[in-house]
């Protein structure tokens, strides 16, 4: 007999940066979904690499796909990317209580911070 899948684990960040506050608040995010201003945006796991490009050097990264085309409003009339959202790449420091949440507009997947199709950077915590 078959067991049903257990759901994706979703896990709580608290905004800790002026540009989390000002447009997602505190997130909800799984490997299938990120709340922000309650508003979901549905995503798929694309990669988990082991040296995303960031400021702070190469770091071991998961790599998410917006599924669908979707740019809300969020908090303060701002959007969490412009225009649409279409990667998320996330990476964890400070013994996994910090998140760092880059999002990028471009058609291909992104390799680092760097890549020009970056719209904002966004800093969570627990």
């Amino acid at each position: 007999m078959l067991q049903a899948a257990a759901a994706p684990t979703t896990e709580h960040w608290s905004a800790a940066s002026k540009t989390a506050t000002g447009i997602t608040g505190d997130i909800e995010l799984s490997p299938t979904a990120l709340v922000a201003a309650g508003k979901t945006f549905p995503l798929s796991v694309a990669a988990d690499v082991d040296a995303f490009g960031t400021n702070q050097g190469p770091k071991p990264a998961r790599l998410l796909q917006v599924t669908r085309a979707f740019n809300p409003v969020l908090l303060h009339g701002n959007t969490l990317c412009s225009p649409a959202a279409r990667w998320i790449a996330v990476y964890r420091s400070a013994a996994g209580k910090e998140l760092t949440m880059a999002v990028f507009s471009g058609k291909t997947q992104p390799r680092g911070e760097d890549d020009p199709s970056l719209c904002a950077t966004y800093f969570y915590e627990r």
